[in-house]
This record gives C-alpha cells, sequence and structure tokens, in this order.
C-alpha cells in the first residue's frame, strides 16, 4: 500500500511530466502518464488515480487540454452495460508558444547590451519554459560569446533605475568610456577624480539592440539618453527627480514612441520637420528607420518628397549614411550641416570637394 505522501505528491509529479513531456504536438494517454509515473518515481498507479489527479489540475486553474472518449463495458457481476469516461490525448498547454519562446530567445542572441554570462543563463530558463521537445532543439541555439566589451553591472543597474524610476528620485552615477584595452573605465575630471553626474530618471528603452535612459542631466535644462550598458556605480538619491514639464523636450510629457522613432538611435535633441527626396525603391528603406510617421508624396520628375518630424542631430547622421540614396532639401540649416559632414568624410579619403 502506499504511503499518505506518497499519494498527495502524485499530483504533482503528474504536472511535472505534463509540463515537461507534452504539447500541442505531442500528447499522452493515462496509461502513458501512470508508465512515467514508474519509470522517473517509482510509483505503481493506475488510470482512474491518474484521472483523479487530473481533474484535480483542471480545477485548480491548470491549463491541460485533453480529450473525452466514451467506453462501453458490461460488468461481470450484474451483466449490465455501463460506460465510461476516458481522457486521452492529454497535454499541458504551456504560457508560450515555440514561436514566442524562440523570437524571445532571439532578441537575447542578438543584444548587444545583455552580458554573454547572463545571455546565456536567461536562455536557459527560457528554454524551461518549453517541453523536452522544445529543449532538444535548443541544442541548436548558440549564444555567441562577446564580441564588445560587457559592463557585469548592467542588471545592478537596471534594478536601480527602475527602483528610482518608480520612487521618481535622482540618481548619481559614473558614465564610462572604452578604453582600447576593451575595458569600461570611469570618466574623471581635469584633476583625475571620477566624474559623477547627477541625472533625473524618466524611462528606460531598448533600441537597436541596446538599453538607454532617457533622463535629464540636473546640470542642464534639456532631455538627454544614456546608454545603461555604459552606467557605473550607480546609486539612487534621497532628492525627488526635476518635473519633466521643466525638461527641454519633454515639455509635453514622454510619448515613447513618437520619442524613439523622432530621435533615431536615440540621439536627442528638439524635433522639428524635414523634408527629403528619394527614388522610390527608397521608400522601403525610410519605412524601415521611421515606421508610419513619414508621410510620402509621388513627384512629376519620378522621385518621392517624404516629410517627417525627427530630431536634427538624428537626421543629420541618419542623411550622412545614406546621402547616396537620400537628399534631405529642408530646413538649409540641416541641409548645410549635411553638406559640412559630408565634405569632412571627403577630405578624410583625400577626395577633392567640388
Amino acid at each position: 500500500m502506499m504511503p499518505e505522501s506518497g499519494k498527495k505528491i502524485i499530483i504533482l509529479y503528474i504536472l511535472q511530466i505534463l509540463r515537461k513531456y507534452t504539447d500541442m504536438n505531442h500528447t499522452m494517454t493515462q496509461q502513458q502518464i501512470a508508465e512515467k509515473l514508474r519509470e522517473e518515481y517509482g510509483l505503481d498507479v493506475n488510470r482512474t488515480t491518474v484521472k483523479r489527479n487530473i481533474t484535480d489540475l483542471i480545477d485548480a486553474g491548470y491549463d491541460i487540454q485533453y480529450t473525452e472518449v466514451v467506453r462501453s463495458h458490461t460488468d461481470k457481476k450484474t451483466g449490465e452495460k455501463e460506460e465510461n469516461v476516458i481522457y486521452t490525448d492529454l497535454y499541458y498547454q504551456h504560457d508560450f508558444t515555440e514561436s514566442e519562446l524562440r523570437m524571445l530567445i532571439d532578441g537575447l542572441l542578438f543584444s548587444r547590451s545583455v552580458p554573454y554570462k547572463q545571455r546565456r543563463q536567461l536562455i536557459d530558463k527560457l528554454g524551461k519554459l518549453g517541453s523536452a521537445y522544445f529543449n532538444q532543439r535548443m541544442n541548436h541555439v548558440r549564444c555567441m560569446s562577446a564580441d564588445s566589451p560587457q559592463n557585469p553591472e548592467l542588471f545592478h543597474t537596471i534594478d536601480i533605475l527602475d527602483e528610482a524610476i518608480t520612487n521618481r528620485k535622482q540618481i548619481r552615477i559614473t558614465y564610462g568610456h572604452y578604453g582600447t584595452d576593451m575595458k569600461l573605465h570611469k570618466s574623471r575630471d581635469a584633476d583625475g577624480k571620477e566624474k559623477r553626474q547627477v541625472l533625473n530618471p524618466y524611462q528606460m528603452v531598448a533600441s537597436e539592440g541596446r538599453y538607454y535612459l532617457i533622463c535629464n542631466n540636473d546640470r542642464h535644462e534639456n532631455v538627454a539618453n544614456y546608454r545603461i550598458d555604459r552606467i557605473m556605480n550607480v546609486e539612487m538619491l534621497d532628492t525627488p527627480v526635476k518635473p519633466r514639464n521643466q525638461v527641454v523636450g519633454l515639455e509635453e510629457g514622454l510619448n515613447l514612441q513618437q520619442y524613439v522613432y523622432q530621435n533615431l538611435n536615440m540621439f536627442s535633441g528638439k524635433a522639428e520637420q524635414v523634408e527629403m527626396e528619394l527614388p522610390p525603391g527608397a521608400v522601403s528603406l525610410v519605412i524601415d528607420f521611421f515606421g508610419k510617421h513619414a508621410a510620402f508624396t509621388e513627384k512629376e520628375n519620378g522621385k518621392v518628397s517624404c516629410r517627417l518630424m525627427v530630431s536634427r542631430e538624428a537626421m543629420r547622421r541618419w542623411a550622412v549614411q545614406f546621402a547616396g540614396t537620400v537628399r534631405v532639401t529642408s530646413p538649409r540649416e540641416l541641409v548645410e550641416e549635411i553638406r559640412q559632414e559630408i565634405a569632412k568624410a571627403a577630405e578624410q579619403y583625400d577626395m577633392p570637394v567640388q
């Protein structure tokens, strides 16, 4: 006879078996579950016990799917026909589908901010949210080793930033820079002392595989974006943050989606209307970077005119990058800045400037 403790724990073992060995494409029968209980836990149970525990799990809110099959049999004593409902094709409905898990894992694989060790650990944890069949395919997933310097303080920094933003408190940080030794070094002032900055943190955002802090340096009036993976020695202060409406660029609040596209690659600055001209084939390029925020007009010369609101600094760098494809036409000051940037690049390669 099975001890009482063994009877109580059967339900947990059944749940573990369903989580590990089943999904929508891999189901089990009550008999197969009973065999797994015998193989892995040394417990001998019948299908009736399995069904009773599965029913208890379903009643407790666990998402277990199954098919009901009605089987008829004749009672040997009475000779009467009886019907019995059997649960079959049982599987555990995991919180994430395999495609959703793979999407999350891919996001970590291509993250440029998360250190390699933590990336590997997070990927392993995500893999365990799927069935054993998903984990078998995880053997084909490889997390590239760190191909750029890593900041081991990243997760600690994120925790402090999250707490400071929630409590609306200022923070004090040291902003680092990488040296030729591939290590992150503390910024220092003219006297060689560690340079500490007080920031007013408002929001963290992921962009282009990196984490940024949207904030305000307390010594300045404008909004700024700091790379979180370059923040060192962060501490939360007791002083409250500066109200957003007192920060240039955040006077009307922070619309995160709008802010990210207007500050492409997280180059901060006040957004202004920019117009440019491009060939029809480059429309996809613009949409890839700016989404639906760009407005297009077809021109008689076969070109396309595009109008959008974007930070001047972000647009200058983007326009130089794609200078062979697009041509900014307005505002005039931005056009001149781009022209000077291209001329400077030409000089770097000893090219004559017309």
